[in-house]
């Protein structure tokens, strides 16, 4: 073993890494990228939350002083609770004497949490020795709610999409570079009709994945579903019919299967980091609200967690927001994959 050898072959690999400048972005930029990301997407306080108030008292003139909470003012309790039951408001503070009664929205734990907090710091202020919180049973979710309520859901969209995405990006690749593909066009296929036929044969796939990941969800670890399941699997299977598509158009621009994963890892950290899936949205900083609102697994994880802790259906904005996202997520993705691979071919 000699040094003089190790140290060329070093110093040739790294001249191809510098050249190849995927590669680079890949190894360094990306990195920094995700890192960046975690900081700015986790652990920061939930900001800009709608509140309905109802009642007069010390507390509540100084919660309107919050920086996180958004007040509005209601004469009713019945109407301030109606908010929260539409998804306009995440809690009724109603002034109970010096005090105040709470029904939350429990369906996102950390912004529950986020507004008791801010509540008790309002009693801090305005009473030394502390005030009474009555904290009623929550319009959504539990009194106590667990953490993995609020991950489940989130998680469940994860696993739906990514593995679509690798699945086709992968097997698309596989065909391009072992010939087959070349055979399918000589026989007269247009790109369209390869990209269909590809989705219908993964289908099958994904109908069982989507099954397994709302089963052991329900039953391995206990995760409340009050909306209808059927729903629920509607959306799993339009999310990674979508991700497919994100699959199939990744793969057309890729030449071998490591060219695909550099393509396809990039979208994976910021689909984790920016769609709610971790920590709540309504915790980024405002610049990036816009992008995490343009990534069809934002939607995804607020209909999940809507139709499984809320019991929402198609009558919701959300869930039909979501539908509409991800048909048109998936619409386009597998436009723009039929037209690249048409280029190429």
């Amino acid at each position: 073993m000699r040094a003089s050898r190790i140290i060329a072959i070093a110093q040739r690999k790294f001249s191809s890494i510098r050249r190849d400048k995927r590669m680079f972005a890949f190894i360094i930029i990306m990195p920094a990228i995700q890192i960046i990301l975690f900081g700015l997407a986790i652990g920061a306080t939930p900001s800009n939350l709608e509140v309905n108030v109802v009642g007069e008292n010390a507390v509540i003139e100084q919660l309107k002083e919050s920086e996180n909470l958004v007040i509005n003012e209601f004469e009713d309790i019945d109407t301030a609770k109606e908010g929260v039951s539409d998804g306009k408001a995440w809690a009724v503070i109603q002034a109970n004497g010096t005090g105040v009664k709470i029904y939350l929205d429990a369906s996102n734990q950390q912004i529950s949490q986020t507004i008791l907090s801010e509540v008790r710091g309002a009693i801090e202020k305005t009473s030394p020795i502390g005030l009474p919180i009555e904290i009623a049973e929550p319009i959504f979710g539990d009194k106590e709610p667990r953490y993995i309520d609020f991950l489940a859901p989130g998680i469940m969209v994860l696993v739906c999409f990514m593995f679509s995405i690798i699945l086709t990006t992968m097997s698309f690749v596989s065909e391009r570079t072992d010939g087959t593909l070349d055979r399918v066009f000589a026989a007269g296929v247009t790109p369209l009709e390869v990209m269909l036929g590809h989705l219908l044969a993964f289908s099958t796939v994904l109908i069982g994945q989507v099954s397994v990941v709302i089963l052991i969800a329900m039953l391995g670890f206990d995760i409340p579903i009050h909306g209808s399941i059927v729903l629920l699997f509607t959306l799993g299977l339009l999310l990674g019919l979508a991700a497919m598509c994100l699959g199939l158009f990744l793969s057309s621009k890729a030449s071998s299967e490591f060219q695909a994963m550099q393509l396809t890892m990039p979208i994976m950290f910021p689909a984790l980091l920016l769609s709610g899936i971790l920590w709540p949205v309504e915790a980024l900083p405002n610049w990036l609200l816009p992008i995490s609102w343009i990534l069809p697994t934002t939607w995804a994880a607020e209909a999940f967690r809507s139709v499984m802790i809320r019991g929402w259906g198609l009558e919701a904005d959300i869930v039909w927001g979501a539908i509409l996202v991800i048909g048109a997520f998936g619409v386009l993705t597998i436009s723009a994959a039929a037209k690249s691979l048409k280029l190429r071919s």
